[in-house]
């Protein structure tokens, strides 16, 4: 078994490298731990985030073992609240101020406070991933329930957001009002964007109405420490899913700024979002040039050890070592085998999309195989006949979308996007949790 836990993604250095920040000392200063030595590996447009497997699960185990103590949950809930309040003021901030007319020092203080309190918000979200994942694997340790009953049980309360902005546009029709509700929707790792008027319609032509899963199932008997467990997974699924439509929220401010450095420095937005947040000072005073950033275009790794305060930043020659530790071993193979996140059986070819730009290329009734999805991947999404991911488990946003469309979804998997190939006939038992390659 490969020993790195990998999750990869489109991404852009600038706009996902404050959540590893996040995941560090502001996650250690709330909770007592930061994540283990981290390392994301920037190719092509293209992230890589590392993690050793024993290590990312062991820090699941111990913030589970705090968050188990239901007064502790509520304690984080209501601090993640008041951290997202103040998001939300300097946001507000950026809204409502004329940012052309800031001087150079003004821009950039506003630039640390948008950076510091996202990043102390998120000191309390980086909980969401390793716990969940560890609570899922002692649920199924212990519990004796099969997939499917547990997939049922740990199915949130409410919508997701990306169902929530769905059914308001169905229900008003209202192309304005959800543009101004929902500017943020298509953000992600990679660029922001708000969309347009043809946009939101073509959306509102291909989208259909959501329900919460109310079907009615035997009841089970579960002991107190089986109910707890199953009543964090469904917690922390809403909480996942809060976090991203904060985020993406956060992302369009931070990209209107980073234009401005931008603009003041000669340096183009897409450039701008392959620097880092210490840079921003330097970028300013015109200490670092786009050719400077250009170097870091085909490769870069970040690797952040367990105990260093601050990254190394490798680029060229300097990636070779971790390059070679890093890389993934092959298998051959015609089984995939991953975990049930929404039953169902479906036959169907592969569609391999590693990031949103190419939902356009999966036809209708195609199985959509990635590393993992994301809101930016919903026109895909909707026309898939199944989703099989490498990454995630049954609170991921591939699970609790695939359960509100009622689309067979194997999550999980690690090795789906090198093993399974576009255009190969497969067939999907998201029951059983494999995928058989049939052509």
């Amino acid at each position: 078994m490969d020993e790195w836990f990998r999750w990869e993604r489109e991404a852009a250095v600038h706009l996902l490298f404050p959540t590893l920040e996040g995941s560090m000392q502001p996650l250690k200063e709330f909770s007592g731990y930061k994540f283990p030595t981290t390392i994301l590996i920037f190719k092509n447009g293209i992230v890589t985030w590392c993690v050793k497997n024993t290590e990312f699960y062991g820090l699941g185990k111990k913030l589970l073992e705090i968050y188990k103590d239901p007064k502790k949950e509520r304690e984080m809930v209501d601090e993640t609240s008041k951290r997202l309040d103040i998001l939300r003021e300097v946001e507000g901030k950026i809204d409502k101020i004329s940012i052309s007319s800031l001087t150079n020092g003004g821009l950039n203080n506003l630039y640390n406070q948008l950076h510091d309190i996202f990043i102390n918000y998120y000191g309390i979200g980086a909980i969401q991933e390793p716990l969940a994942m560890q609570a899922e694997v002692e649920l199924k340790e212990v519990s004796g329930l099969s997939g499917d009953e547990i997939t049922h049980l740990v199915s949130p309360d409410k919508l997701s957001y990306i169902q929530e902005a769905d059914n308001y546009l169905l229900e008003t029709k209202d192309i304005d009002g959800f543009i101004k509700k929902y500017f943020w929707i298509d953000n992600n790792y990679s660029q922001t964007r708000v969309l347009s008027k043809d946009e939101v319609e073509n959306r509102l032509s291909s989208i259909k109405p959501s329900k919460l899963q109310t079907e009615k199932s035997a009841k089970i008997n579960l002991s107190k420490e089986i109910e707890r467990l199953v009543e964090l997974l469904k917690n922390f699924a809403t909480y996942q899913d809060d976090r991203k439509r904060n985020i993406l929220i956060y992302l369009h401010y931070l990209e209107i700024l980073l234009k401005e450095i931008g603009k003041r420095s000669k340096i183009s937005l897409q450039a701008m979002r392959d620097t880092f947040p210490h840079e921003i000072e330097d970028i300013l005073n015109g200490k670092i040039t786009e050719d400077f950033t250009n170097k870091r275009k085909e490769k870069c790794f970040v690797v952040w050890k367990e105990k260093a305060e601050i990254p190394s930043i490798l680029v060229g020659e300097e990636v070779k070592e971790w390059e070679e530790i890093l890389t993934p071993k092959t298998t051959d193979t015609k089984i995939v085998k991953g975990n049930c996140a929404s039953k169902g059986k479906v036959t169907g070819k592969v569609r391999i999309l590693l990031n949103a730009s190419e939902n356009d290329k999966l036809e209708d009734g195609e199985v959509l195989v990635t590393f993992m999805t994301s809101p930016d991947f919903m026109s895909a999404v909707r026309r898939c006949s199944a989703i099989v991911t490498n990454l995630g488990g049954i609170t991921s946003h591939a699970a609790i979308i695939s359960r509100e469309l009622k689309i067979p979804c194997v999550v999980g998997t690690k090795n789906a996007t090198e093993i399974l190939k576009t255009g190969n006939l497969v067939e999907v038992n998201a029951d059983s949790g494999e995928i058989r390659i049939l052509s």
